[in-house]
């Protein structure tokens, strides 16, 4: 796979429009609102340069009570497979009526200055490849895709996302096969009554309704929780889904951190997930989270690592670093792009 340019500078890179989202199915959104990616441009068979509009303000993105504020890993994620998922049907030719499962994903912040929301909403430059996976017979297995993410010409992020893919009716078939039933959908699940959930501001954020987890039990030095977010969060489930979507696996992960003692003022600098089976919607799913104990001496950043459990097998391993806010904490940029712009 091509690596991502690691120069200060783009040399002849294109100009990026920053002016209108792109296709809303490119980047498999429902709402217009929920699209970062603005432009997408092909620099080789497997290589691209996105821009994408970080919004001052979100629903799910923007809600934490952490200071000093940043634009969050999991923004800079959703840009990246964004960017990734729209540069996969137009440079690979992958039909619009593919699924895309994220089997992995890392982040890894190099810039936290970087990340500090200026006056208006920041531009982001995600420079990437795109490269098909494909089985012994030739046929699509899946996507990898690895990008630099850039505000005013300083790298603040790499992110590697690697998606299984599924084609149209396959996909149906896959599910029912590997559960022995036709699996519930999101939509018919509002409502549905969840227990207590966790207090908002144990996990660091303001609005209950982004709350993923019900009340925490711990065990020595473990944390755990069911996962339970609401089916009705628009910004967490988008659209319709039968399984629960990699980026509220991370977030609960998230979540339950906070729980194990990551401060919640602490912002996350690494997350490396994989998901290694489909997250039912009902079957009760259980995060278990635990402090590397290099953490306990003060030493920065803070580690996590969270096991999801589901029907006693394993459903996927998160592991997070926080970096404290005294550590992360810098010089506001006064001048660039990143000046210019501003949210999770």
């Amino acid at each position: 796979m091509a690596t991502p340019t690691d120069t200060a500078s783009l040399e002849g890179a294109p100009v990026l429009s920053f002016v209108r989202t792109i296709d809303r199915s490119l980047v498999h959104r429902a709402a217009v609102s929920e699209v970062l990616v603005t432009d997408l441009v092909r620099t080789g068979a497997e290589d691209f340069v996105a821009g994408a509009q970080l919004p001052h303000g979100h629903a799910y993105f923007s809600d934490h009570a952490r200071t000093p504020v940043t634009y969050d890993f999991l923004l800079l994620l959703e840009a990246a497979r964004q960017a990734g998922t729209a540069a996969s049907h137009r440079q690979l030719g992958i039909p619009g009526d593919t699924t895309f499962l994220v089997n992995s994903w890392s982040i890894r912040i190099e810039d936290v200055q970087g990340l500090t929301p200026g006056d208006r909403p920041a531009e982001l430059e995600l420079v990437g490849a795109v490269t098909p996976v494909t089985a012994r017979n030739g046929r699509l297995r899946g996507v990898s895709s690895s990008v630099a993410l850039r505000i005013a010409d300083r790298v603040v992020a790499r992110t590697r996302i690697d998606v299984g893919t599924a084609k149209g009716s396959d996909y149906g078939r896959l599910r029912f096969l590997q559960r022995k039933s036709t699996p519930p959908l999101t939509s018919e699940l509002h409502g549905v009554l969840r227990s207590r959930p966790v207090d908002a501001d144990r996990v660091g954020r303001r609005n209950p309704a982004n709350v993923v987890l019900g009340e925490p039990t711990h065990h020595g030095d473990t944390v755990s929780a069911q996962v339970e977010p609401q089916f009705d969060n628009r910004s967490l489930f988008d659209h319709t889904y039968d399984h629960i979507p990699a980026v509220v696996l991370t977030e609960a992960a998230r979540q339950l951190a906070h729980l194990a003692g990551a401060p919640t003022s602490a912002t996350v600098t690494g997350c490396a997930a994989d998901f290694t089976r489909f997250a039912e919607l009902d079957i009760p799913l259980v995060a278990t989270a635990r402090l590397d104990p290099a953490s306990h001496t003060g030493v920065s950043p803070v580690r996590c690592v969270v096991d999801f459990q589901q029907d006693g097998s394993e459903a996927g391993r998160i592991t997070l670093d926080f970096t404290p806010a005294s550590s992360a904490a810098g010089p506001v940029p006064t001048s660039g792009r990143a000046h210019q712009a501003g949210a999770e």
